[in-house]
């Protein structure tokens, strides 16, 4: 399952409920209900909650793979982070760059 599909189980658990009395059940304020419906990718806490109310496993929103992907209000990250993540996705891509070129013999 994507986190795309987030929204479109929301709706479709909401079904005729109104916004408010789902945000109220859910734990969560109706404007931020709003936007999970409309493709928003909530945090971590938040999502527990959406998923929690619709039946489904967290897990089965953010595992990719072995890697679990965890979510965080606060989307911005230190200079030196931000530049960790970046080599380590760019040593990640010569890696793979070097595989594939391994396997066709090059």
């Amino acid at each position: 399952m994507q986190l795309e599909d987030l929204g479109r189980l929301v709706l479709q658990k909401r079904g005729s409920m109104g916004v408010r009395a789902a945000a109220r059940e859910i734990g969560i304020s109706p404007t931020t209900l709003s936007k999970i419906e409309s493709g928003h990718i909530p945090d971590q806490v938040t999502l527990k909650k959406v998923c929690d109310w619709i039946g489904e496993e967290v897990t089965k929103f953010t595992a990719m793979g072995g890697l679990q992907i965890a979510f965080k209000k606060d989307q911005t990250l230190e200079p030196n982070t931000a530049q960790s993540l970046a080599r380590l996705i760019e040593r990640a891509e010569e890696q793979f760059k070097a595989q594939v070129s391994d396997v066709a013999g090059h």
